[in-house]
């Protein structure tokens, strides 16, 4: 019964409310009592009204019971002893039958489509001088009116898919978003981190010994905490506003990696970097990523291989750009304190990497030392 019962609204109420009134003035009214054909009492047509009117109440969550309901009452008052023409009675039909085509969801719906005959038949029952085939071709507006009704919920159904999909959409972007956000933050904090880790570590070597080269890796340290904050203020006012042109134009991308090599040059670590002829035409993404593969796997080499050799190789082959960085090493050689970071960073490259349309390979060289490699589409090739 819970099912069955249900908060009712205007909607519920409206059209069965407005076709009970109209079926009352058609029996009652005294402009009408005269010419309305009705055969017996007119009360069972009251009572087949109010109960097809009521029926019509759950037609939204019970159509095929509503339609029983209604086909019922009007066969009860279709009889040879009493029976009338009943606009109304007609309209209620006609709701019953379209409700279930937009509303209906069992088998049972299809029972609207031959249940309205059953009326013409016993009217054609009780007035052998209506033509059968008058009859029947008003019987057959079922089919339409069931049709119309099941291409309002095909429409429904189709729109509520659209929304779904709408929202799924915003949903995956949104999660995209975050995971971008994700991996700019391991970025930002990693890199600098380590830059830090290792300048300080290098401040308090020489604080005695060297306080003039002490006192550059603490400036150092000053100039890579700055950068740092830059760039999450521009990481946070992309995230307040993922369309400000002014945060992405903040980006580190491809024409800043010599400056990012200058940078970890100056943090210690032994690096040289050979970049091709030109400038290749990199799409956004792809500029970014390949900062980013670059800074990840010198970051890394300075984390762990500090005082080996690293080089930073880019060279061009026709529409792909290949960027090759290795060192001499695998060991954390000179590093007192454990790593800071990691976990991310070898998969925030592949994300990267992978998204642009290119591709990542890590892991150990066979003559020792590690490499990180990535080859990276160039936008309208040669």
């Amino acid at each position: 019964m819970s099912g069955l019962v249900r908060r009712l609204t205007w909607r519920d109420w409206a059209v069965p409310g407005a076709l009970w009134v109209a079926g009352l003035l058609e029996l009652w009214d005294p402009l009408n009592v005269r010419a309305l054909p009705v055969h017996g009492p007119r009360w069972p047509f009251v009572v087949a009204v109010t109960f097809c009117s009521a029926a019509l109440l759950v037609r939204r969550t019970r159509p095929e019971w509503a339609l029983l309901v209604v086909v019922t009452s009007v066969v009860a008052t279709t009889t040879t002893a009493y029976n009338a023409i009943l606009l109304s009675e007609t309209y209620l039909v006609v709701v019953a039958v379209f409700a279930c085509g937009r509303y209906g969801t069992t088998p049972l719906r299809y029972a609207a489509v031959a249940l309205p005959e059953v009326p013409l038949l016993l009217w054609l029952a009780a007035h052998p001088e209506v033509h059968v085939a008058n009859a029947w071709a008003w019987g057959l507006n079922a089919v339409w009116i069931f049709a119309l009704g099941a291409a309002f919920r095909r429409e429904r159904i189709l729109r509520e898919r659209v929304t779904q999909a709408v929202a799924a959409q915003s949903r995956m972007h949104a999660a995209e978003q975050r995971v971008s956000l994700a991996r700019e933050v391991h970025d930002v904090v990693s890199h600098s981190l380590s830059v830090v880790v290792v300048q300080t570590e290098l401040a308090r070597l020489f604080m005695t010994s060297d306080p003039e080269r002490a006192e550059e890796a603490l400036r150092r340290v000053q100039e890579t905490g700055r950068t740092a904050l830059g760039e999450t203020r521009r990481l946070l006012e992309e995230l307040r506003d993922p369309t400000s042109a002014d945060a992405a134009a903040l980006t580190p991308t491809w024409p800043d990696i010599p400056e990012l090599v200058h940078r970890m040059r100056e943090s210690g670590l032994h690096v040289t970097l050979q970049l091709p002829d030109g400038d290749p035409q990199l799409t956004p993404e792809a500029s970014a990523a390949a900062y980013r593969v670059v800074q990840e796997a010198l970051t890394n080499s300075l984390r762990h291989a500090r005082t080996s050799q690293t080089t930073v190789d880019v060279t061009r082959q026709a529409d792909l750009l290949l960027i090759e960085v290795q060192n001499d090493t695998e060991a954390a050689v000179g590093i007192d304190e454990p790593a800071v970071g990691g976990g991310y960073g070898l998969s925030g490259m592949q994300e990267r990497v992978t998204a642009c349309g290119g591709m990542l390979t890590t892991g150990p060289r066979p003559e020792g030392g590690y490499r990180v490699r990535a080859v990276l589409p160039v936008a309208g090739g040669r």
